[in-house]
């Protein structure tokens, strides 16, 4: 069966932003990346909160969240987050309507400087490789764990590419991160090439990391 007949894709509702958000704390609590950020102890609290936050941030003036859903049930089994080029401005009263100040008190001044530095360091690292600073960036890919092996992950960049295939946008490059070795074989199975892998040092902690880039054909 073809998995357009399986599963569909569509733009993220808000009172399916908890959800979501469940969902990439569940996949994202053994990245070394992100457990630079909190104590051992506060991770997966502080996940949720930064996966929350984030998901409102990025989707406060357009939804650029994706949800997969299982066509039978409606269940969501899979999501991405397609940033644009120019980026998605974030005023600080953005930053108090999600909580800000309850963040702080509760995990410290400390987590939310390096929330905000791992997020603009992996950002430029990023940019330095595609040598470009104008592109699309694919970010929080994942597939529920009891979902993977169906095809949905390839369903959904497919989507992803076919989508901004037909946008009117000039630019024509789609980047992105990952640091686990078996995602660098499924993007380059999709056509992605690996332009620069390297050790990430930041706040003590020490990761490897992958850059990917793809093209994306002209209309």
């Amino acid at each position: 069966m073809n998995n357009a007949d399986s599963f569909y894709i569509e733009k993220m509702q808000v009172p399916e932003l908890e959800e979501v958000a469940l969902i990439l704390t569940d996949a994202f609590e053994t990245n070394p990346a992100y457990a630079s950020i909190f104590h051992k102890t506060d991770l997966r609290e502080g996940l949720g909160w930064l996966f929350r936050t984030s998901l409102f941030l990025l989707n406060r003036h357009e939804i650029l969240t994706r949800v997969v859903k299982e066509k039978q049930t409606g269940m969501i089994v899979g999501t991405y987050t397609i940033v644009p080029p120019e980026g998605v401005k974030r005023t600080f009263g953005d930053y108090l309507k999600v909580g800000l100040p309850a963040f702080i008190y509760r995990f410290g001044f400390s987590a939310l400087i390096r929330m905000l530095r791992l997020d603009s360091y992996n950002k430029d690292v990023l940019t330095k490789s595609i040598q470009s600073e104008v592109y699309y960036y694919l970010s929080m890919v994942v597939v529920k764990e009891d979902c993977r092996g169906k095809g949905v992950g390839s369903f959904a960049i497919r989507t992803c590419l076919n989508e901004l295939h037909q946008t009117k946008h000039d630019c024509r490059i789609l980047g992105l991160t990952t640091q686990l070795p078996q995602n660098v074989s499924f993007y380059s199975n999709l056509g992605f090439e690996l332009i620069d892998e390297g050790e990430i040092h930041f706040n003590k902690t020490s990761y490897y990391n992958y850059n990917m880039k793809r093209l994306i054909q002209s209309r």
